[in-house]
């Protein structure tokens, strides 16, 4: 694996990231993750992040797969690594 590999993936995963802050901020179920009663905390969107890590169900339950990073993350380096080798 060369540098490129390398930063194609940490760059797609800070993307993917940034997009999922913004689906679950703007999403009609989740919304208001890191803007509330109009004041900013990030800790909203950090703690839905960190939350698979404390909670089984988000890994086993597929309907949950949507609001877990950590799933994004694995699904995304997954695909990206299949195409590198196709």
């Amino acid at each position: 694996m060369d540098n490129k590999f390398l930063n194609d993936r940490i760059l797609g995963v800070i993307v993917l990231t940034i997009i999922f802050i913004l689906y679950i901020q703007f999403s009609p179920t989740m919304g208001n993750i890191w803007w509330r009663n109009d004041k900013f905390m990030p800790m909203g969107a950090v703690n839905v992040i960190l939350y698979p890590f404390k909670n089984i169900q988000m890994w086993t339950k597929p309907e949950m797969w949507i609001i877990n990073l950590p799933m994004w993350i694995i699904i995304f380096l997954i695909l990206s690594c299949l195409n590198y080798l196709v």
